[in-house]
């Protein structure tokens, strides 16, 4: 039995290492280091409380409280990886209310089955209710892997209390438990589960890390949205199945050199964020948007017609070119250009109705500026529907005044 009572020992020393190590990582603004460390921290200290010489009764409900905060901040771990609410006001209800249940079952009716069937059960909850909240959002073969050990987890730790509870003919004292067989089989299980569930933690957060720096390198720094990289990424897999692929707008801000020249790269820096700004607010939902460097920017709307990307182009630019700059030193209006080209059926990648509405795009500023251009239409006329609409847009507001 030596072995295994060897891990009364190493198992609290395991998840203490791992717990400072998650607390080190937190430090490099990972989102669930925190968490996790405070988990594993609290877990050991309560495994230390188990076989500390204590009294039995301090040693239940210290070891009981330390349990309790580290299943709390398992869970919320969980939820902090998967980006879901973390419902603390909830969660924090439910353990004090099982920790006030929990003093009386151990001061009053002195129950160490009672006790072990509340902890247990209260403790899988705070773990279990969130692992089954973020079950739908899993995606990688990380988050499943992370899934399944915690759902070990989950399920030893009611199996040992229902085992206990239930089947095991033992003393109501923790100290026959403590000495007994199964107490050893359920330490030896306990500390190969904590090792397995530190690991998958500490893989969750690596995932975590990779993830931030791959969103960081397929973003523009300066307005937010994706870069080309990050597009191209985005695009491949918005381009598979069949039926209608939708439209690609390219707009770029007419004369900016001008805006640079004149009030300097701060201030056109702000108007390229105007830009950026106007195009998330006006997209629809499932579009996209990124700068392709300078002031040009490209915008992919899936499942829409070319008269309906002309229309949406003209409610960016009708809106762009209504902003009042006077705030950072410019007097005059800045506009922008837009050129629009539907993705056919035939289109596998994006370059090619990429290069058609960046044609439209330079007709447009042949054409005048400050206007939008679809592909294929005659050189120097504005698309028709996207006038139509403007039109329209201008008389209602004559009525009104």
């Amino acid at each position: 039995m030596g072995s295994i009572d060897s891990f009364a020992f190493i198992t609290p020393a395991m998840m203490a290492t791992f717990g400072i190590v998650f607390l080190i990582l937190s430090r490099y603004q990972v989102p669930s280091a925190l968490a996790w460390g405070l988990g594993f921290l609290f877990g050991a200290l309560g495994l230390i409380v188990s076989i500390a010489p204590l009294p039995e009764t301090a040693s239940a409900l210290i070891g009981d409280i330390f349990y309790f905060v580290s299943f709390y901040y398992y869970g919320e771990a969980l939820l902090v990886g998967f980006r879901l609410p973390l419902y603390v006001r909830a969660r924090l209800v439910f353990t004090a209310l099982c920790l006030l249940v929990d003093f009386y079952l151990v001061i009053g009716l002195e129950s160490l089955h009672a006790e072990f069937l509340l902890v247990d059960i209260s403790i899988s909850l705070l773990l279990g209710v969130p692992l089954v909240m973020v079950v739908p959002h899993a995606r990688r073969w990380m988050e499943w892997a992370m899934i399944a050990i915690t759902g070990l987890v989950v399920i030893d730790t009611l199996a040992v209390v229902l085992i206990f509870t239930l089947f095991e003919q033992s003393s109501d004292q923790l100290s026959s438990f403590q000495e007994s067989d199964y107490s050893r089989f359920s330490q030896l299980s306990t500390g190969l589960l904590s090792l397995t569930f530190a690991l998958a933690a500490f893989g969750s957060m690596m995932v975590e890390i990779l993830t931030r720096y791959r969103d960081v390198a397929a973003r523009d720094p300066l307005t937010g949205l994706l870069n080309r990289r990050g597009f191209n990424e985005f695009a491949a897999a918005s381009l598979d199945g069949e039926g209608p692929k939708g439209a690609v707008i390219v707009t770029d801000i007419d004369l900016f050199k001008q805006v640079n020249d004149l009030v300097g790269h701060e201030a056109g820096d702000q108007v390229i964020c105007a830009l950026a700004e106007q195009l998330t607010v006006d997209m629809p939902r499932g579009a996209v948007a990124a700068r392709f460097g300078g002031e040009e920017f490209v915008v992919f709307v899936p499942g829409i017609t070319l008269a309906e990307g002309a229309v949406l182009a003209q409610a960016i630019r009708m809106r762009f070119a209504a902003r009042d700059w006077r705030s950072i030193g410019i007097e005059r209006q800045i506009t922008a250009s837009f050129g629009v080209a539907t993705v056919a059926n035939e289109d596998r990648e994006l370059r090619a109705p990429i290069a058609r509405a960046d044609k439209a795009l330079y007709a447009a500023k042949a054409g005048g500026r400050n206007r939008v251009m679809t592909e294929g239409a005659p050189d120097g006329k504005e698309d028709a529907t996207a006038t139509v609409i403007e039109l329209a847009q201008v008389g209602r507001k004559r009525k009104l005044l």
